[in-house]
């Protein structure tokens, strides 16, 4: 029996390779960053419960267990930022329908506390149409109706109409209660750098009662002008030009929480960058793989509000930016079965072209693709000041969720995570 036991095992050891149990090593230490920073105690790393400081914490603990140095005396570098929170209450009760919060209605971050029961006054594009008509209804006494249209049925000067309303509250609404046919909500904390005092809600309108006349709305808001969060860096010497750098960046930021029961986790968004970031400044660490210049590792707060942190960054370095010799940023890197972007490839050829040649020579992920400048992540303020910058995210169908409650850490597969690493480690070796 015992001969048997051993065969079975040497023969379930070949069909395994030895390839398979390494990947799955690699991967750990990632997976383990990416399921702490998107855990429920992190709060959606936003601005509730002390999310972001806590995220902020675990990473500088990351840096220092790792072995890789502050620039500074400290890790890490305090600036503040204005923002909208929703700490408490958050319900929507439309016709005697308790709607879900982050599943069947969002408020925009710039929504005030509300605690009332609103008429619901329904607009269609005919009613944007007939201005006449239009003028009519806005006319009469607002103040305790909610406003609501379907936005995406509008177009030119009505849409821009509709726009206008949102914007300033011309009309005198009590508010507005946005309708999306679409099947899941996005939210965003952008627009939550103000309060505004009327609020704006979004209603998904499959959770529509048939008919609704009324809604009524508790929301338990929150504005801080001046909140403190913390950008990190930290860095590894390189053998032989300490004084340039190398530089990995990603935000780990997210949206926080929407009330007290609709958490943000944000985990392909973007615990996976810092995963990868810091997977990179662990494997780095070994004095076996240090290169040649010297690595940073920076980690931004507050990109999901506008990029404040990497523009707070690039106006007091810990650094002087001309050290930078080229700067890769890390955003939504959970995926890959499509392969990656390079954002800023085309602005940067020589680089992109280096990595092109990287994946066709090992064949780690299905394709690099390139595409233009676009400020949609922390690569920009950089790239603005003059250094050479990428921004970098993964493609595939395999997990589409984006600014919504399903962003989960059980949910991101890390389809090429290991092939992409490997990319990266190359690239940064050709220097």
């Amino acid at each position: 029996m015992k001969s048997v036991l051993l065969f079975l095992t040497g023969i379930l050891c070949c069909l395994a390779g030895p390839g398979n149990g390494a990947k799955a090593q690699e991967v750990d230490y990632a997976r383990y960053v990416m399921d702490t920073l998107s855990a429920p105690g992190l709060y959606g790393r936003g601005y509730v419960n002390f999310g972001s400081l806590q995220a902020s914490q675990f990473i500088t603990r990351q840096l220092f267990d790792l072995g890789v140095r502050p620039f500074t005396d400290s890790y890490s570098r305090e600036f503040t930022l204005p923002v909208n929170t929703f700490p408490g209450s958050m319900m929507l009760n439309i016709s005697g329908r308790d709607l879900m919060p982050g599943v069947e209605f969002v408020v925009r971050a710039d929504c005030p506390p509300v605690n009332g029961v609103f008429k619901i006054v329904f607009l269609d594009s005919a009613d944007f149409a007939n201005q006449r008509k239009l003028d009519k209804i806005l006319r009469k006494d607002l103040k305790n109706s909610l406003l609501s249209f379907d936005k995406s049925l509008l177009e030119g000067a009505a849409s821009r109409q509709a726009d206008s309303m949102l914007r300033t509250n011309y009309p005198g609404a009590g508010g507005y209660l946005m309708v999306n046919q679409g099947e899941k909500l996005i939210w965003s904390v952008s627009p939550g750098f103000r309060q505004l005092d009327y609020p704006v809600v979004e209603v998904l309108g499959e959770a529509l009662p048939r008919k609704p006349e009324n809604a009524a709305i508790i929301v338990d808001a929150e504005f801080y002008p001046a909140y403190r969060v913390m950008n990190i860096a930290g860095y590894l010497e390189g053998k032989k030009f300490p004084d340039s750098m190398l530089v990995f960046t990603a935000h780990y930021d997210h949206l926080g929480m929407m009330g007290r029961n609709a958490r943000f986790p944000g985990a392909n968004d973007n615990a996976s960058g810092v995963a990868m970031m810091l997977d990179l400044a662990r494997h780095f660490a070994d004095s076996a793989n240090r290169p040649d210049y010297s690595l940073a590792f920076l980690a931004f707060a507050g990109e999901e509000m506008g990029l404040k942190g990497s523009e707070n960054f690039v106006e007091n370095p810990v650094f002087p930016l001309d050290r930078i010799k080229f700067l890769v940023n890390l955003d939504m890197v959970g995926t890959g079965s499509e392969g990656i972007t390079v954002v800023n490839g085309t602005i940067f050829p020589e680089y992109y072209r280096r990595m092109v040649r990287i994946n066709a020579d090992n064949e780690y992920i299905l394709k690099v693709a390139e595409r233009g400048e676009s400020c949609n992540s922390d690569h920009c303020p950089f790239y603005r000041k003059g250094v050479p910058s990428v921004f970098i995210y993964s493609m595939g169908k395999e997990h589409r969720e984006y600014h919504t409650i399903y962003d989960l850490s059980q949910r991101v597969p890390f389809s090429e995570y290991e092939d992409i690493f490997r990319l990266l480690r190359d690239f940064i070796l050709t220097f």
